[in-house]
């Protein structure tokens, strides 16, 4: 019998069942899955353009490091619109264009993350935040935007984005803080 997710608390728990003579507690994942929860949408939305913002400052300050235009990681995503003329150092259009790609993404990622993390404990968030980095640097910036030649030709240093899809994840951790804001609900 199923029993109603209780989200500040985290027990998403459905079913027990009896293994070996103890209590096996299961989640049931479809069903957190298949939830329709438009204020935990709306804290994944933000905390995915917060994480999105933490993110870029720690692609900016790293690609300031290795010498490269500090500018040049906000460009990126104005490439497979744009072409090369996006990655130009006076490049006002692609400077927009490329924060308002990288947002949107950050925003629709966040909205994501937020769907299927389910609850707001500190542990979720941080563990399935280092998996979100570590999977979004090997499917977005390793495998999906290299796809696009003119990207692919301008052969980014892939250690600047593994540290800041890092950034990424863990900045993913406000998810929580913006669902209790929205919510109205005090820190639990």
């Amino acid at each position: 019998m199923s029993q109603p997710i209780d989200r500040m608390s985290n027990s998403h728990s459905t079913h027990s069942s009896n293994h070996s003579g103890g209590a096996e507690v299961d989640e049931n994942i479809v069903e957190i899955w298949l939830r329709r929860d438009p204020i935990r949408w709306g804290a994944g939305i933000l905390g995915g353009l917060f994480a999105g913002l933490v993110m870029m400052g720690v692609a900016v300050l790293l690609a300031g490091v290795w010498g490269i235009d500090p500018l040049l990681p906000v460009k990126v995503p104005a490439i497979p619109f744009m072409g090369a003329m996006a990655t130009e150092y006076t490049s006002m259009p692609g400077l927009i264009l490329g924060l308002s790609v990288h947002e949107l993404m950050c925003a629709f990622l966040g909205f994501v993350y937020a769907h299927f993390t389910g609850g707001n404990s500190k542990r979720l968030l941080f563990g399935i935040g280092i998996t979100w980095g570590i999977f979004g640097w090997i499917f977005i910036s390793c495998l999906f935007t290299p796809s696009f030649r003119e990207v692919a030709v301008a052969d980014l240093p892939k250690g600047l984005s593994f540290f800041a899809w890092i950034a990424y994840g863990l900045s993913l951790m406000s998810v929580g803080f913006f669902d209790r804001l929205l919510r109205g609900t005090k820190r639990s």
